[in-house]
């Protein structure tokens, strides 16, 4: 009883901050000015847009497929957020691929942000994929343990927008050598502490 009181009031955490990310620092890309699109506008504007709206669906449907009693009461329902989820990690992580590439390495010439990101979309879709090849096998552990893997990076430009907005405005630090260490630190760091509690179940209880 205690366990599902903690683990539904951490989800619910986790569903606040996403919408609090999704309100104040994504839904106003929708308006689809140049003002509110800045340097993504005209070129980019598209694959930003696929990108938000791909990444909303993935943050918002990521809790409930974690959900046991969704999972064993209703797995029809389970399934299809789940097909849904996977399609939306999918499209979101080649746009982001597809912007990281072309428009912060190329075009703007800013390496470290970039590759971060690079490193991201490939940690987004990697991740993701392996979920998926895990369930098409029938390895419901391993399933389990990738798409905790995958919500970890579907969670990681939450983590990058709003700990940069801390650092720059809190701390005062320069925006641009903050961006290029969030752009690695809000994913990498994540999922290697992800991993220390995957793999640390295993080493205390072997079986």
């Amino acid at each position: 009883m205690v366990f599902k009181i903690v683990s539904y009031l951490g989800w619910t955490i986790v569903l606040s901050v996403s919408l609090y990310f999704i309100c104040n620092y994504a839904l106003h890309y929708f308006s689809y000015t140049p003002k509110e699109l800045g340097d993504f506008w005209p070129n980019f504007s598209p694959y930003l847009l696929i990108h938000i709206t791909a990444g909303i669906i993935a943050l918002l449907l990521g809790p409930f497929q974690f959900i046991r009693a969704i999972r064993i009461k209703y797995p029809r329902t389970h399934r299809l957020l789940g097909k849904i989820y996977l399609l939306s990690v999918l499209a979101g992580g080649v746009a982001s691929l597809y912007l990281s590439i072309d428009k912060m390495i190329i075009v703007e010439k800013t390496m470290t942000f970039g590759t971060g990101f690079v490193g991201l979309a490939f940690a987004w879709l990697l991740t993701s994929g392996m979920a998926w090849w895990a369930v098409r096998n029938k390895n419901f552990v391993q399933h389990r343990e990738w798409m905790i893997r995958s919500y970890v990076v579907t969670t990681a430009f939450v983590s990058f927008r709003l700990l940069s907005q801390i650092l720059v405005d809190d701390f005062h630090k320069d925006p641009y050598s903050t961006a290029g260490m969030m752009s690695w630190a809000c994913w990498a760091l994540p999922l290697l502490i992800t991993e220390a509690f995957l793999q640390g179940s295993k080493i205390r209880n072997p079986r």
